[in-house]
């Protein structure tokens, strides 16, 4: 069936109202969006996402949802990668992201400013995870990631050009508002940036969103956020 088809269906029997009109797209930038004139643009790979992620989809689109439960369904919307779903368009082939000299040291230092502020931040409560160094993040600075079937996360992927371009004050600033996702998790409330996202991030002086330069595309700089 064509991601067209399959979308518009599955988007329907969960509850969105039709759009004038729907198509896929492989912008990794903007994953969904929906214009003035009513036409529905979102990513393919989204064809292949749990139902979660689609009632999500929903709740970011229906008229008089709140600004929180907006942001809480982008990021969700956002915990789905749907590249790895989609071939992208013809003659375009995704390149792989391979680690990179350097990455070792870099993940171990991740690990050391983990340690540290979860002994004095989370009283040492938050449960370890492994890091992974992205190339690919174009529009995010770090990402807890969680698995797509259970919602446990299973490892806090940071972008590579953050930490070059601005530092560990900063990286380490951007995983303790990773972490604050995490102690979200491990006591039982939702993953988003809400009331108790805030709270918390307050409590231990995170900054709740930010966003920073990672790299130029032409002669445009390219800016990316705190997810």
């Amino acid at each position: 069936m064509p991601e067209e088809l399959l979308l518009a269906r599955r988007l329907e029997l969960l509850g969105l109202r039709r759009p004038r009109a729907l198509r896929v797209t492989d912008n990794r930038s903007v994953m969904v969006s929906l214009s003035p004139r009513g036409v529905l643009s979102i990513h393919r790979g989204y064809a292949r996402a749990p139902d979660r992620v689609l009632q999500a989809v929903v709740r970011f689109l229906a008229p008089g949802t709140t600004r929180a439960m907006r942001r809480a369904a982008e990021h969700e919307i956002l915990s789905f990668t749907p590249e790895d779903f989609a071939a992208g368009p013809p003659g375009r082939r995704r390149s792989a992201d391979r680690p990179r000299a350097g990455d070792r040291e870099k993940c171990e230092r991740l690990e050391q400013l983990f340690a540290h502020y979860n002994r004095r931040h989370f009283g040492g409560g938050l449960p370890a995870l492994p890091f992974r160094i992205s190339g690919r993040m174009r529009t995010r600075l770090a990402q807890l990631c969680l698995r797509h079937s259970t919602g446990e996360p299973y490892e806090i992927t940071v972008s590579r050009s953050h930490i070059e371009r601005h530092g560990w004050p900063e990286t380490g600033h951007t995983l303790l508002h990773e972490m604050v996702h995490l102690w979200q998790h491990a006591n039982g409330h939702a993953v988003d940036h809400g009331p108790v996202f805030k709270r918390k991030a307050e409590e231990i002086g995170v900054v709740a969103s930010a966003r920073r330069t990672v790299g130029r595309r032409g002669s445009r700089e390219r800016a990316a956020r705190i997810d």
